[in-house]
């Protein structure tokens, strides 16, 4: 099994307990209480790990406008190329639900080039959507490290949680294209994700010398 998720990373803020000395009117005294401002600001970081693997880890950063234009350019060319295909399966999906409805009024269905028909699109947030996603973990990160694992362990499934940008059909064709399999996460469901007790491992790791002070310092740790 390979696990996987995301965590955020706040900046200014220590994980873990602070113990002082401090006297009984000493009570608001800044140099023993732990200041806290909800303004700091944070980014996401994303690892990943096998049994006895530790895999890529990637830290998102805004994205670019000039990264927004080459993937509405690319998602174009997808969308081109995947229509038909498209088409073709929603016309016998269609066909084969009005078989012996002809006398039924109202209009036939027409075809529409949308989200809904299976269209490629972008929400237009500042997210991570599942371009993202697929472009900067899924593709060149994740699946390959699957993949090493797969030499060892052939039966080696990948963890995602039900999350917009992982649970997107385009990832699936993905998955399919490179014979990785998926382990089927149900929704609603608790949080057994082995990843999740490393989060507060880490943090305290990386902040038990002082908070980073600003996003190149908390990359490096």
């Amino acid at each position: 099994m390979i696990w996987s998720d995301e965590t955020s990373v706040v900046l200014n803020h220590r994980r873990g307990g602070y113990r002082v000395w401090r006297k009984a009117d000493e009570l608001f005294t800044k140099s023993v209480i732990r200041e806290r401002w909800k303004g700091y600001s944070e980014f996401m970081f994303w690892g990943c790990f096998s049994y006895d693997r530790k895999g890529p880890c990637h830290i998102w950063r805004p994205e670019t406008a000039q990264e927004k234009r080459l993937a509405a350019e690319q998602i174009a060319e997808l969308n081109e190329a995947l229509e038909p295909v498209m088409r073709e399966e929603w016309e016998l999906t269609t066909g084969m639900k009005r078989m012996g409805l002809r006398a039924k009024p109202g209009r036939s269905p027409q075809w529409r080039w949308t989200k809904e028909t299976g269209k490629l699109t972008r929400d237009g947030g500042s997210g991570i959507d599942w371009w993202r996603y697929q472009t900067q973990i899924l593709v060149p990160k994740l699946l390959p490290f699957a993949k090493e694992c797969q030499k060892e362990r052939p039966g080696t499934l990948v963890q995602e949680d039900k999350a917009p940008s992982h649970s997107h059909y385009a990832q699936r064709l993905v998955y399919e294209r490179e014979s990785v399999e998926k382990l089927l996460w149900c929704g609603n469901s608790p949080d057994l994700n082995a990843i999740e007790p490393c989060w507060p491992w880490l943090k305290r790791r990386t902040t038990k010398k002082g908070a980073p002070k600003n996003r190149a310092e908390a990359s490096r740790a």
